[in-house]
């Protein structure tokens, strides 16, 4: 008879996110905030968007899009300067369009923001988690 042992692979802990009172306080200045602007940058560039924003408290992320045309923003976009907050938004509204990072997303993106790739750059300045 062969026994079979089961290893256990060690999986790292998650990271999660800090809570707090300033972190109740970015959400609701977000969720007051952010979905007016997305539905704002929305219409002024011509995106069809239905979807709903979610606010989140990510780690790894400061935005995304799913499939179902939903956008998900990062509470500590709040502590961004708004340019870069507004560079977030038209990347994740391109998604909406093109669900990758190919030429079209980035010639997409290009049309709506021109200066994305110096947004880009500036943005890895702040940190998440």
């Amino acid at each position: 008879m062969i026994f079979w042992r089961i290893i256990r692979r060690r999986r790292r802990p998650r990271r999660c996110a800090p809570t707090g009172p300033e972190t109740e306080r970015l959400r609701a200045q977000a969720k007051a905030a952010l979905p007016a602007r997305v539905r704002e940058l929305a219409a002024a560039f011509g995106f069809d968007f239905n979807g709903r924003v979610t606010i989140r408290n990510n780690v790894s992320n400061w935005g995304s899009c799913s499939s179902k045309g939903n956008i998900n923003l990062n509470l500590n976009l709040m502590r961004l300067p708004e340019d870069l907050r507004d560079y977030v938004i038209l990347h994740e509204l391109c998604h909406l369009r093109y669900f990758n990072h190919g030429p079209e997303f980035h010639a997409l993106l290009e049309s709506v923001c021109p200066d994305h790739r110096a947004k880009h750059r500036a943005l890895r300045e702040y940190r998440l988690g």
